[in-house]
């Protein structure tokens, strides 16, 4: 059984401006795949829209569309890959009728100053830090802290992901 733990934290400015960073880099990666996959729909190709199709493109291509890509952790893009596969694959079940419930939309670009800026960790040395029960480490961010005791709220579970997102000016981070 999957459970998720949500913890604010208390980042540092240099931090909150990587923070801020991953998500504009998954944000960016999201918009940038979803035109992608448009333009080949719109040439009338069989576009490949999975989260490994993305994924190779993205390293395909990387360097020549985003040569700053190196200084974000690759989870950042990775997690934004695997929002928009779930969108696409959500908008074309619907269409199909696999999908039970209400009709769903083609996925909308990620705006910088409507959504929710967020990015997810699934790979890597990311989660709590040892002997420190109120920091949590983030690749490529650091140590950050946190405003309350997590290993007494997660106890001895592994943590399998880490979804970093802010809301209402305040930078969370959900580990499941």
């Amino acid at each position: 059984m999957l459970e998720a733990v949500k913890v604010a934290l208390d980042p540092t400015p240099r931090q909150e401006r990587m923070l801020e960073g991953h998500a504009g880099a998954a944000r960016f990666a999201y918009n940038l795949m979803l035109s992608h996959v448009q333009s080949q729909l719109a040439r009338g190709e069989k576009a490949d829209w999975s989260m490994y199709a993305q994924r190779r493109w993205w390293n395909e291509w990387k360097t020549e569309i985003a040569p700053w890509w190196g200084e974000y952790s690759k989870e950042a893009y990775n997690s934004a890959f695997e929002s928009l596969a779930a969108a696409l694959r959500n908008f074309f079940d619907a269409k199909t009728g696999r999908r039970k419930g209400r009709r769903m939309g083609w996925p909308k670009y990620r705006s910088k100053r409507r959504g929710t800026p967020r990015f997810a960790y699934t790979t890597g040395s990311f989660g709590l830090v040892e002997g420190d029960s109120k920091r949590l480490k983030l690749p490529r961010v650091g140590r950050v802290h946190c405003m309350e005791d997590i290993a007494r709220r997660v106890g001895d579970a592994k943590v399998v992901r880490m979804s970093v997102s802010k809301r209402a000016g305040r930078w969370y981070a959900s580990l499941t």
